[in-house]
């Protein structure tokens, strides 16, 4: 059956009805096998709250929660309304689909094949003489069917009675021909995956051909997975997209959501929910495919080369200011824009030189950047004066007091303490089991000057103290 959506229900009984407990939505199906299901409903008839408030308070917190198979979700929602961890069920034959169309209900189940669930075997129904017949799933079904019926046949079935299922873009000639190559091979149900090809290596399930070289296969992993769909990521769309996207396709894009979603295909997708920069521009949201975005370091500098005109203050040049500040503010410690600039764009000078391939942008936005730069350079200049008069002022109390060796130390700490600016890095002490291997290494560590100088007039101080104490007892 060719349908839109496939949306199925878990029925458990009201008094002596049936009613919808649970409905499941499957994003990802195709004649072969399920995907990606998500709960879309929970008693949409509002039965269940007079009858087992208990297993509608369980089954609720299930709602809009994704499965990565049919076969999973099935499962978890029936241990879940039986309260059971670990129930198992016959889920192809338990759950079921409300089917509306112009089909011969003669030709429901003609197909039969025996498969092994859980050590037993099982019955399982199949309809490919309605496989290119498109029908409609409701994602609220009724209770009971009408009486007396519509012009369309319409009904409950089970979901291994309307199998095999494809999406309705798909040609009904292609799905005949797919069920026909089925048939042919004996069976309508997905074939079992062979245990030992899971055990192969993607060499050894590849094999190269005389004189082919391989090329590396990179895999992500679960974290390269979460930080690519990140809320506050800093993207831009692949330039198939901004060659033929709106307006503000070239803009730097701000990650605000991540779901699975049917962006313009059969099947459904990890997409992202994108918002374009700036933001006091307050631009449209839009949702793209996880695949169809970059990074911002990716493309940055080609855009700024091919599309930015620099000191225009157009819309486009104020988002990609914004988008190196949210870079600058997004490192742990925040960094200056110059350093951001040259993260993103190595290639080009940075702008605040006054020369080069790029100018100044003439923006309120760039303008705001250049102060604050200008500000924190002034902060960082007044610390470090400071820092070297407290060191200057140490230096001399230490030269008057007695103890020369306390004295000379502390100078030569003032001096380097003025050559560094007011940061000194002094050793830090290995700890726990890494003492050993650190002992040859130690790691060095900044510390504030304040915190430098005050140690050196105490050590100068506790020196002094010492050499008058030893003078006073040789006097005695």
């Amino acid at each position: 059956m060719r349908t839109s959506h496939l949306y199925v229900a878990y029925r458990d009984r009201v008094g002596d009805q049936l009613v919808p407990l649970v409905v499941l939505e499957v994003l990802n199906f195709d004649p072969h096998r399920f995907g990606i299901t998500r709960v879309v409903h929970v008693d949409p008839h509002g039965l269940h709250s007079a009858w087992e408030r208990d297993k509608l308070a369980r089954v609720q917190k299930l709602l809009g929660k994704d499965f990565s198979s049919f076969g999973h979700a099935c499962q978890h929602v029936y241990a879940t309304a039986r309260g059971e961890k670990g129930a198992h069920i016959s889920y192809m034959q338990a759950f079921e689909v409300y089917v509306r169309g112009y089909i011969d209900a003669s030709l429901l189940g003609t197909w039969q094949e025996d498969k092994p669930i859980r050590g037993e075997w099982e019955v399982q129904r199949f309809s490919p003489g309605l496989a290119a017949v498109a029908v409609e799933t409701l994602a609220v079904p009724p209770i009971v069917c009408p009486d007396p019926p519509t012009e369309q046949w319409e009904g409950w079935i089970t979901v291994s009675e309307g199998r095999p299922y494809a999406h309705i873009s798909t040609p009904p000639r292609q799905v005949e021909a797919v069920v026909e190559g089925m048939m042919r091979r004996g069976h309508l149900s997905a074939p079992p995956r062979p245990r030992d090809q899971s055990n192969k290596t993607h060499a050894e399930a590849h094999p190269l051909e005389e004189g082919e070289a391989r090329r590396s296969r990179a895999r992500k992993g679960g974290a390269q997975r979460q930080k690519e769909t990140r809320p506050g990521r800093l993207v831009f769309l692949k330039d198939h997209l901004r060659s033929r996207g709106n307006a503000h396709a070239a803009h730097p894009h701000a990650v605000v959501s991540a779901a699975f979603r049917m962006l313009g295909g059969p099947q459904a997708v990890t997409g992202v929910e994108l918002r374009p920069l700036p933001e006091s521009a307050d631009l449209p949201l839009a949702w793209y495919a996880v695949t169809d975005v970059v990074g911002l370091t990716v493309d940055f500098e080609h855009i700024w080369r091919k599309i930015v005109t620099p000191g225009s203050g157009s819309l486009l040049e104020e988002a990609m200011w914004e988008a190196i500040e949210k870079r600058r503010l997004s490192r742990k410690p925040p960094v200056s824009v110059e350093v951001a600039w040259k993260e993103l764009a190595p290639g080009l000078q940075w702008p605040g030189s006054g020369g080069g391939d790029v100018m100044p942008a003439a923006s309120d936005s760039r303008a705001h950047h250049g102060c604050s730069s200008a500000s924190s350079a002034a902060a960082s200049s007044s610390a470090a004066a400071s820092s070297a008069a407290a060191a200057a002022s140490a230096s001399a109390s230490a030269s008057s007091a007695p103890g020369t060796a306390a004295g000379k130390a502390l100078g030569e700490t003032s001096a380097a303490l003025a050559a560094t600016g007011g940061m000194i890095s002094m050793p830090g002490l290995p700890k726990g089991r890494r003492r050993r291997a650190l002992v040859r290494h130690p790691p060095r560590k900044p510390y504030p000057a304040g915190m430098v100088a005050a140690a050196a007039a105490a050590a100068a101080s506790r020196a002094a103290e010492r050499a008058a104490g030893a003078l006073a007892a040789r006097s005695a």
